[in-house]
C-alpha cells in the first residue's frame, strides 16, 4: 500500500486553485457600476458567504504552506525555504483576519464605515501583501539556489512564485497572479500526489 502524507494537501491545493479566483475576480463584476471605494466599503458592511470563502481560502493556504515546508524539509533539506513557509502562513493568517473588522461592523462594534476606517483596513491589507510578497520573493531564492537538487514540478513552482512576487510587489501587475497562482497550485498539487520519496509500506 502506498503511504502518501501528502494527498491531502494536493486536494487542499486543487481547492485552493478553484476557489481563489473565484473570489478573488468577484469584485470586478461591480467595478463596471460602481468604485472601489463603494466595493470595500460593501464589502466591510456585510457578512456573509463570501467572508466565509475567505476565511476558507486562508486556512487551505496555510495548511498548503505548512505542508510544502514539511516537503521541503523532508525532500530538499530545505530548511530556510521550510522557515519561509511557515512565516508565509504567518501572514496568511494575519491577513485573513482582517474579516474581523466585517465582524466588529456586524455586531456593531464599529458603529460606521468612515473613511478612516476603510483607510485602515486597505493600509493594513496592502502592507501585508506587500509583506508576503517580499517574503515569497526570499523563498522563491532559497528554493532556486538549490535547483539542480528540486524535483521539476518544484523548480517551474519556484520560478513562477518568483514572478508572482514580484507582479505583486508592483502593486498594478498583482491582478495578473489571480491566473497564475492558481496554475502554480496545480502544479504544486501534482507533486503533492507524486510524492517522489512517498514510502511503500507492505
Amino acid at each position: 500500500m502506498n503511504s502518501n502524507p501528502y494527498q491531502w494537501a494536493g486536494v487542499a491545493a486543487l481547492l485552493l486553485a478553484v476557489l481563489f479566483p473565484i473570489y478573488w475576480l468577484h469584485p470586478v463584476n461591480y467595478l463596471a457600476v460602481t468604485n472601489f471605494q463603494e466595493i470595500l466599503r460593501d464589502d466591510l458592511m456585510t457578512l456573509n458567504g463570501w467572508d466565509a470563502l475567505f476565511v476558507l481560502i486562508g486556512a487551505l493556504e496555510v495548511y498548503v504552506y505548512v505542508m510544502l515546508a514539511r516537503m521541503c524539509k523532508d525532500q530538499v533539506n530545505g530548511e530556510l525555504p521550510a522557515i519561509l513557509l511557515y512565516v508565509m502562513a504567518g501572514i496568511v493568517v494575519v491577513f485573513t483576519s482582517t474579516v474581523l473588522f466585517d465582524v466588529a461592523v456586524a455586531v456593531g462594534l464599529i458603529p460606521e464605515v468612515t473613511s478612516s476606517v476603510m483607510f485602515l483596513v486597505l493600509g493594513a491589507s496592502i502592507t501585508l501583501l506587500v509583506l508576503y510578497s517580499l517574503v515569497a520573493l526570499i523563498f522563491a531564492i532559497s528554493l532556486l539556489i538549490r535547483f539542480a537538487a528540486l524535483p521539476t514540478l518544484i523548480k517551474i513552482f519556484a520560478i513562477g512564485i518568483l514572478l508572482l512576487s514580484l507582479m505583486q510587489l508592483t502593486i498594478i501587475l498583482a491582478v495578473v497572479n489571480v491566473f497564475l497562482f492558481p496554475v502554480l497550485l496545480v502544479l504544486l498539487a501534482i507533486q503533492f500526489f507524486r510524492n517522489d520519496h512517498s514510502v511503500e509500506v507492505v
